[in-house]
């Protein structure tokens, strides 16, 4: 006698997604990027650029310490400029800038860390001040680690 099949038969070999899966992951997708993407600010690009700017010069005030036999650092004199120091000497032009000083841009200004950041002939600072930048409501900070130099 032959054996009754059940009214839903699971077919094992099947294998990927039909055509009305994959519409509807497509529909999905197309209703949540136009959420993800308007709750990316661009408000703060000038803030994390002047934050990336600040620590590259800082590395270079470092770098330059390191293979010299005076001490170089940054001076931040104002709210949107600092300059480029070295003990003894006229510092020459920032890495990317005509000059030794560099202005922030956007709207961006220093709020606190107002002082002078030198590096000895090991890349460490003198003192473990944070920088910090403040554009609008948002902030950023710039700490170089005292003992050893980090600059994250």
């Amino acid at each position: 006698m032959r054996k009754r099949r059940p009214p839903f038969r699971i077919i094992a070999d099947s294998r990927g997604f039909s055509m009305v899966e994959a519409v509807m992951v497509l529909v999905i997708i197309a209703i949540l990027a136009p959420i993800v993407v308007s709750r990316t600010s661009t408000d703060t690009i000038p803030l994390l650029a002047e934050a990336e700017i600040l620590k590259s010069n800082l590395r270079y005030a470092q770098i330059r310490a390191m293979n010299d036999t005076v001490t170089w650092g940054i001076s931040i004199a104002g709210a949107t400029t600092y300059t480029l120091v070295r003990t003894g000497y006229t510092a020459p032009n920032l890495s990317g800038d005509n000059s030794a000083t560099h202005t922030l841009t956007g709207g961006v200004t220093i709020s606190s860390g107002v002082g002078t950041v030198l590096f000895n002939e090991w890349g460490t600072p003198s003192t473990d001040t944070p920088i910090t930048l403040s554009q609008g409501g948002q902030s950023s900070t710039v700490t170089i680690t005292k003992n050893t130099g980090y600059i994250p």
